[in-house]
């Protein structure tokens, strides 16, 4: 009996003994688990902290940093680095030019305006105030027009804090609802950039007469759209927003949908008067130039004759002085001289000279000169067959 209790406990103590010495193994391993666990955690939170901080800004892009939600700094293009969230977050504004469109004074169907044809035949009989959009020109008329603006930022924290109202800034505007859900309007710097516009163009309208506006020449209606952007450019410079407005283009006009046919005459009239106009106009400076050229030839041909004139003169005077001069010394050599030079030009131009001569004795002689007689044909082609033959 007590060597089987012997026994029993023996094999008990063995059994302990190899369990004792599996657990301290199994210890072992998940010690070692663990611990390469810490480190592959703690790897993680320092890849986490440092490479999570570092970001890169695009270009036409600018990124606000904040720590704790107080503005830190703008950073533009380059590599940067912030503390994890949440301990810093990032803001993105876009630094590019973007565009605002306002059809506020528009007509609700607007291809009333842009297709002619559609007016023709189906424009209402009246605007409808609240629904249709309109402008009343300094004259009492009524036009409609469709304008576009261009801006960009030019300070991101300014644009950020003055007017940023939606959390991203790429996003749209925020839509105002009343309690019930029913749309009220939006808010942000679209929103007000575009209102900026709209009481711009009421207010430069309101100062011009419907024919500067439509149909009078382009330097008019470039005049009216440059005072809208002169005025735009100002009130958002002295909003301080941020924002810098390079243009604004006037991209559509035209007099309500009722009355443009009416409006087409007046300007087709307008038209046919400018080009009658315009042909008056070259008629008469070519005119004026015939008539200028016709004075300048007149006039240089009469200084031309007066020079020659006043040559041939000033020439016969000084002639007139050396033959005085010789006169004086020897007038009847002179006299003879001159008759001998006088006879011998006016006979050289006579054909037919008779000569009376005396000589004495009371008796002349009769000298006459006469022409050789004119050759025959065939005495005229031997002189040629002559004259041929010499060349040779």
């Amino acid at each position: 009996m007590q060597d089987l209790e012997s026994r029993i406990r023996a094999e008990r103590a063995a059994e302990n003994s190899a369990f004792s010495s599996g657990f301290e193994t199994l210890n072992k391993s998940l010690k070692a688990v663990f611990t390469l666990l810490v480190a592959a955690i703690a790897v993680l939170l320092v890849w986490f902290f440092i490479f999570s901080g570092f970001f890169t800004v695009q270009p036409d892009t600018a990124v606000l940093t904040f720590q704790f939600g107080k503005f830190q700094k703008v950073c533009t293009e380059s590599w940067h680095w912030v503390f994890p969230y949440p301990v810093s977050q990032t803001v993105k504004v876009k630094t590019s030019p973007f565009s605002i469109e306002t059809s506020s004074f528009m007509p609700a169907n607007k291809a009333l305006i842009t297709n002619r044809k559609e007016a023709m035949g189906g424009a209402p009989d009246a605007l409808k105030p609240g629904i249709d959009g309109y402008l009343l020109t300094g004259d009492a008329c009524i036009v409609h027009t469709d304008w576009k603006m261009t801006a960009r930022v030019v300070d991101p924290e300014r644009y950020y804090k003055t007017c940023m109202t939606p959390l991203n800034p790429e996003k749209a505007d925020d839509v105002m609802t009343a309690p019930g859900g029913e749309r009220r309007g939006t808010r942000g710097p679209q929103t007000l950039l575009r209102a900026v516009l709209d009481d711009c163009v009421l207010r430069v309208t309101a100062g011009w007469n419907v024919d500067g506006i439509l149909y009078n020449n382009n330097s008019s209606a470039s005049k009216y759209q440059k005072t809208v952007e002169t005025m735009v450019m100002k009130r958002v410079a002295d909003l301080r927003i941020g924002v810098e407005v390079l243009r604004v283009d006037l991209e559509l006009k035209s007099p309500p949908p009722q009355t443009i046919n009416a409006f087409d005459n007046v300007l087709h009239a307008q038209q046919q008067s400018s080009a009658a106009i315009q042909k008056a106009e070259a008629y008469k400076i070519e005119q004026l130039a015939l008539a200028q050229s016709e004075s300048d030839r007149i006039i240089s041909e009469a200084d031309s004759y007066r020079k020659r004139v006043v040559s041939d003169v000033s020439a016969d005077a000084g002639y007139f002085k050396s033959i005085l001069a010789e006169y004086r010394k020897s007038p009847d050599t002179v006299t003879v001289t001159l008759f001998s030079q006088v006879m011998a030009e006016a006979m050289g131009k006579v054909k037919d000279k008779f000569i009376v001569n005396s000589i004495g004795g009371g008796r002349q002689e009769l000298r006459l000169k006469l022409n050789p007689e004119p050759l025959t044909a065939k005495e005229k082609k031997e002189a040629e067959e002559k004259n041929e033959e010499a060349k040779k």
